[in-house]
């Protein structure tokens, strides 16, 4: 496979991951495999959160203040308190 295929391959598996973000079906399984995933763990959790538009950023982004995260705050720098935290207020 060539590069360039490799490159848009893992774009279109990023953009999935964004937009099949639902606050009623997300659950700490699935931030826990993406935070492992070398494609998708470099995602920021509010990208990841508000890219759908379900969530609101400004609301989102006070939320994470709240758990010590930042709006750079990336997948892989999430620990489980922090995604069951995450749960809760998606759910909310």
């Amino acid at each position: 496979m060539n590069l360039h295929k490799e490159i848009q391959n893992i774009k279109l598996k990023r953009d999935h991951f964004l937009k099949s973000f639902s606050p009623s079906e997300i659950s700490t399984n699935d931030i826990v495999i993406a935070s492992k995933d070398i494609n998708l763990q470099s995602i920021r959790v509010h990208k990841f959160l508000t890219s759908t538009g379900e969530m609101g950023k400004v609301a989102t982004a006070k939320f994470l203040d709240t758990i010590n995260l930042t709006e750079n705050t990336k997948l892989i720098e999430l620990n489980n308190k922090q995604i069951e935290a995450i749960i809760e207020y998606v759910k909310r």
